[in-house]
């Protein structure tokens, strides 16, 4: 891990303006971001940025680089995050340990973000980083219920509730006859 102390304005804005999670972001808001370059960490290939089970009050926004999110010993991957992704939101908004373990594939840049810096960005700045995490929880969500409803249906496409209420049918129809 390490912490830029001196940071190319440039190029930073130059990655931040291609990073999704900004894109709501005024030009000085950038700026802003970009100046507060104690925030902006380089991890190399192997390296743990989030231990599961940690208590740690910050999330990062994923600016170049790829990472695997994995769980338990046996490091399953459950996922893997490329620039414009963020982790670890759900420590930092419930104060809780962390659900999984976040591991560098290759070099990454990211920007940690904790309630000192939040404070330090004044609310509107605040305010663009709450939507962001907020629109993307809902989209986490929504992916969630998709992914349940599909699991519903049979491999005949008939969902359970209609698979039984059809049982329930040729039953009362048989009892009638």
């Amino acid at each position: 891990m390490q912490i830029i102390n001196q940071v190319d304005l440039k190029r930073m804005l130059n990655i931040i303006e291609r990073i999704p999670f900004f894109s709501n972001f005024s030009m000085q808001e950038k700026n802003r971001m970009v100046c507060l370059n104690s925030h902006f960490i380089i991890f190399q290939k192997g390296e743990y940025l989030i231990r599961e089970g940690d208590q740690d009050s910050a999330f990062f926004i994923l600016l170049s680089g790829t990472v695997s999110v994995v769980k338990g010993t046996s490091l399953y991957t459950i996922a893997r995050l490329s620039p414009g992704d963020f982790f670890g939101e759900i420590s930092f908004l419930t104060k809780t340990p962390r659900t999984a373990s976040i591991i560098a594939d290759d070099t990454v840049l990211v920007v940690k973000v904790n309630k000192e810096m939040l404070d330090s960005l004044g609310p509107s700045i605040r305010d663009k980083i709450k939507d962001s995490i907020i629109m993307r929880l809902a989209e986490r969500i929504q992916r969630l219920n998709n992914i349940l409803m599909i699991t519903e249906f049979d491999s005949r496409g008939i969902r359970k509730e209609d698979k039984i209420a059809g049982s329930k049918n040729e039953e009362s129809s048989q009892t009638q006859a």
